[in-house]
């Protein structure tokens, strides 16, 4: 439910803002990720919250023990010690110079390095009294050690109860003391183990420099999940203002919780947001997330009319007529629904995953994940499937709505289908597979093309007959066909829906060869290797698929409307390398190398469903030689390469290289890909290439202790341009960690450069989450 935008250092608006709201902190709990699951340094801000104080609770009976090297006194009524003092009782162990204990009043008076162990909670202090077998006491400038790794110096540490502490005047901190490099100050603070920590006039401090300040902080120190609010969010964004995010958290239940979100902007908007989970068995779990906002600077597409002074750049209305973007006041959503359920009656299993905006630009606007905000579809989907020996039942809904100037919207309302994976007929020789769906389905592809709903019901089963009576030989032969009913129909320009039923029908015949195979043993060490076998083994596969009549009919929604008339050989030469380690008990023969050279060859040319075939590739009847190559030698290193070279115009049409290295908690990682299509139908003079040239390069290196780099880069040779370039800086300090990261995107139509500073306390969280454009900041 955040909305963290950017925090400009220099606002004068946000330092009032940053001294009077600082820590209105009632719960020291952070539940969300706001960069998303899909991003790559996501994991690299995470700090789990463990904001928590732990006592080990008294033990019943017992007695006390006393020593020293001078002890005087009257037995059963004072005890005076002098010198390595011990006073032991239960879990409890107190050290001191001098110790004066009343067994009466059950009171120790402690003189000069005084420490109290207790379980693995220490506390110390010059001087104080202490009530052994009631465990409470007090000490004078005192200092606690607490688990994990907190820390607290105070004026005064009093235990006033079974499991309650007293600060007075004293920092609370995770670094390392005297000079932490961060702590919490407070006057007066009560902390009951398993309750809550209550504290008043609290400033946060970077050394000695105060920086955040509250009358008053609550944060719970139980395990388990507390209600109460969490960190509120502070930043400042360019087109809304100065920016507070307020979040509570309420949990209702021991299977369930609610979060609710308050966004003040001083721009005039504001947003309103509840995220309810629940997981009510172990294996069953959901979230739901509803979030509104007046919008003062939402981005609109208008027309050109509308926006006399040009807009903020070209967008596409819904009707297909060129716009501009503006900013205008609006009411803006955004719905989230997760859940799964492993244990539904008769052995089900149920997904739902929901996504709807009330406008594509919202993605860019408000969601702070740079994914979304590049995203160019948003998907829905549900399914209840249920699995019973070789076969599968599964209800299916779909949503998906895909960005391309004019939205295109898909919808399965639903499909109901069946999968029977290959088995065995009972003990004959055969093997059957089979598909099956009946769907109602809704398209909408823009402007001038097809758009309305229409069922369809497809049967596809497969029979095939496996022979492997030669080890080094395997030949599968199959037969089937394929049924498919369109209650509606699209015309030969596939523009429009005619209203017209229609059905196809194919039927379709292969056969597989594997060998025979070739193979030679090679004896020798290499590396961690201590023998070697090459594998040869040649493959042909042969698929036939008969015509359909008219295919430009069909409207085209998945994969099962574009399969049809086939008739081509693909015969390939695999090479294997495979090495056993050295030392027998490292393991068996893994697969190190292998290299494949394959080609098809079409009988016929493969009939098309495509009416517009302008930026089509040529077919021809002698496809491309296909190469592909593939090194492991071990968990460290990774190669893949692939070329296509079409022998019709003796031409590279498509390569690429993926190369990747590990090493400790480092890694380089780089692919390359490069296309030159033969196009069915040569381009115009002066139209953009179709040619493509492509390096991605990621990695993740610690230059120091301290200071580590990740990066990730992606380049268009052909424009000549960085497409995307994400770099991430992290400083690991003693007992906090600092994030900057600096991410550009050039591709239209929403390029941004984005900066974000994330700043993580130990064992505490995250107390900083900074997001600005770097336009803005720059004022371009």
């Amino acid at each position: 439910m955040e909305l963290r935008n950017a925090l400009r250092p220099t606002s004068s608006v946000l330092r009032p803002l940053l001294t009077a709201l600082g820590l209105t902190l009632a719960s020291l709990a952070f539940g969300q990720d706001p960069f998303g699951q899909s991003d790559p340094f996501s994991s690299r801000f995470k700090e789990k919250p463990t904001f928590q104080i732990k006592f080990r609770a008294p033990e019943a009976g017992s007695e006390i023990h006393l020593s020293a090297k001078e002890q005087s006194g009257e037995k059963d009524v004072y005890w005076e010690a002098t010198g390595e003092v011990v006073l032991i009782y239960q879990d409890l162990k107190i050290t001191a110079d001098h110790a004066h204990y009343v067994f009466a009043t059950d009171v120790a008076t402690l003189q000069g390095n005084v420490v109290i162990d207790q379980g693995a909670t220490r506390l110390a202090g010059d001087h104080g009294t202490f009530r052994l077998k009631g465990k409470t006491g007090r000490l004078e400038n005192a200092s606690a050690d607490l688990p994990p790794s907190y820390h607290i110096v105070a004026e005064a540490i009093e235990k006033i109860g079974e499991a309650t502490y007293r600060i007075e005047k004293g920092i609370f901190t995770s670094c390392s003391v005297p000079q932490p490099a961060w702590s919490f100050y407070m006057t007066e603070a009560i902390i009951t183990v398993d309750d809550y920590a209550r504290a008043r006039n609290v400033s946060f401090r970077i050394r000695s420099v105060p920086l955040l300040y509250s009358p008053y902080l609550v944060w719970p120190t139980k395990e388990e999940r507390t209600s109460g609010l969490l960190v509120p969010a502070v930043g400042y964004t360019h087109d809304r203002g100065a920016y507070l995010g307020l979040t509570h958290f309420w949990v209702t239940g021991r299977p369930t919780d609610l979060t609710t979100t308050v966004d003040l902007y001083t721009g005039g908007s504001y947003g309103l947001g509840e995220q309810f989970r629940w997981a009510p068995t172990p294996e069953s779990a959901g979230v739901a997330e509803v979030y509104a906002i007046h919008d003062k600077a939402a981005t609109v597409c208008v027309p050109l009319s509308e926006a006399p002074g040009g807009g903020d750049g070209p967008c596409t209305m819904p009707n297909g007529t060129p716009g501009v973007f503006t900013q205008e006041t609006k009411n803006r959503w955004r719905i989230r629904l997760d859940h799964v359920s492993d244990d539904l009656p008769w052995g089900m299993r149920g997904v739902i995953s929901v996504r709807d905006y009330s406008d594509q630009q919202f993605l860019q606007d408000l969601e702070s994940s740079f994914a979304l905000n590049t995203a160019s579809q948003v998907a829905s989907n549900a399914f209840l499937s249920k699995n019973f020996g070789d076969n599968s039942l599964n209800l299916r809904f779909e949503r998906t709505e895909t960005f391309f100037g004019a939205t295109v919207l898909q919808e399965r309302l639903p499909s109901l289908e069946y999968f029977r994976r290959t088995a065995r007929i009972g003990d004959t020789p055969l093997f059957l597979a089979a598909e099956g769906s009946l769907s109602y389905l809704y398209m909408n592809r823009g402007p001038d093309l097809p758009r309305g709903d229409y069922g369809r019901v497809d049967l596809h089963p497969t029979l095939s007959f496996p022979w492997k009576r030669i080890p080094w030989l395997s030949i599968t032969a199959k037969v089937g066909g394929r049924w498919t009913g369109y209650t509606d129909s699209v015309d030969d320009t596939q523009t429009h829906f005619t209203g017209n039923s229609v059905t196809r029908e194919y039927g379709e015949a292969g056969v597989s060869l594997v060998g025979p195979s070739f193979s030679r043993i090679y004896e020798g060490e290499l590396g961690a290797f201590g023998k070697f076998k090459h594998v040869i083994e040649p493959r042909i596969d042969y698929n036939y698929v008969s015509n359909v009549d008219d295919p430009l009919r069909f409207p085209a929604y998945d994969d099962v409307d574009l399969q049809f008339g086939q008739n081509q050989i693909r015969y390939a030469l695999v090479n294997r390398l495979l090495a056993r380690p050295a030392d027998p008990a490292k393991g068996s023969a893994i697969e190190i190398a292998s290299l494949e050279i394959s080609q098809t060859y079409n009988f016929q040319l493969p009939q098309t469903g495509i009416a517009d075939t302008t930026l089509q590739p040529a077919v021809e009847k002698r496809g491309p030689l296909e190469a592909a190559l593939r090194l492991a030698p071990g968990p460290s290193f990774h190669l893949e390469s692939t070329l296509d070279y079409d022998t019709n115009v003796n031409q590279i049409t498509s390569n690429s290289l993926s190369v990747s290295y590990l090493w400790k908690q480092n890694f380089v990682a780089a692919t390359w890909f490069s296309s030159r299509p033969v196009l069915a139908t040569p381009l115009p003079p002066g139209s953009p290439t179709v040619n493509s040239d492509q390096v991605r390069f990621t990695g993740g290196v610690d230059l120091s202790k301290a200071f580590r780099i990740d990066t990730q880069i992606n380049y268009d040779f052909q424009q000549n341009l960085v497409l995307e370039d994400r770099s991430l800086l992290s400083y690991k300090g003693s007992c906090y960690t600092i994030f900057l990261e600096v991410r550009q995107l050039r591709v239209p139509p929403f390029p941004r450069r984005d900066l974000r500073l994330v700043f993580n306390l130990k064992d505490i969280g995250t107390l900083l989450d900074v997001r600005q454009s770097i336009d803005r900041i720059l004022g371009n």
